[in-house]
């Protein structure tokens, strides 16, 4: 009986090596959310929320919500306004990501007069994306949040400073890791048969103008050449 053929120890054919590279970095924003009516806000029925415009963060999209009788239908709730952030999603069929937030309330010169530690969830997309051939959807959610951020009285004993005019003025920041691919490959042409009529030579800078074959990358030199070198 035969022994099967090493195919990774064969010298011979052509040789097929490729290389690829992801650079993850941050990327952060924030969005200014502003509620022009607040006491007429607070007839809103527990649960109930108000949403801001969708805006981008690192290709994500977003939304801020305000609850002004708190998240849940509880009584304990009722007494705070709630903040959540809220992923929408824009047709690529991602429905989940992860980012780090924080809220805050501005005063009139728009300096955080009031606010809360940053925090960090995995967020759900509530909706329709397109399932190969098919729309499906996901429950809807409420995002992620605080559910009792300011406790109403307290925000309304501050109204000098967070209630100016009767506006209320939410900044949401909001921080996410980014990828993109990036070219770690060294540049260089296919090494080729000794017959193919497109090879490619230079010229060296002797007086005789003789030419030779450039001379591919070893393996070795390839993948060191990967490693050092650095994304743009």
């Amino acid at each position: 009986m035969s022994a099967e053929p090493q195919l990774l120890a064969a010298g011979f054919g052509r040789l097929s090596r490729s290389a690829s590279g992801i650079l993850v970095k941050a990327a952060t924003g924030f969005h200014v959310f502003r509620v022009d009516g607040y006491s007429w806000s607070k007839t809103f029925a527990a649960g109930e929320r108000i949403s801001s415009e969708k805006f981008s963060v690192g290709g994500d999209s977003w939304y801020v919500d305000y609850y002004p009788n708190g998240a849940e239908s509880s009584k304990d709730s009722s007494d705070y306004i709630s903040l959540h952030l809220r992923l929408s999603c824009d047709g690529d069929n991602k429905y989940h990501a992860r980012a780090q937030y924080k809220f805050s309330l501005l005063d009139h010169a728009g300096n955080a007069a009031y606010e809360r530690p940053a925090e960090t969830s995995t967020f759900t997309y509530a909706g329709r994306i397109r399932d190969k051939s098919s729309w499906c959807r996901i429950p809807e959610g409420s995002g992620c949040g605080i559910a009792e951020f300011i406790r109403r009285e307290e925000l309304e004993r501050r109204s000098e400073s967070l209630l100016q005019d009767d506006c209320l003025a939410i900044r949401c920041d909001v921080g996410v890791a980014q990828q993109e691919y990036v070219g770690v490959a060294p540049k260089q042409r296919n090494c080729r048969h000794d017959d193919d009529d497109d090879d490619e030579y230079y010229r060296e800078g002797s007086p005789e103008g003789r030419r030779r074959r450039r001379q591919p990358l070893d393996d070795v030199e390839y993948i060191r050449q990967c490693l050092v070198r650095r994304p743009n």
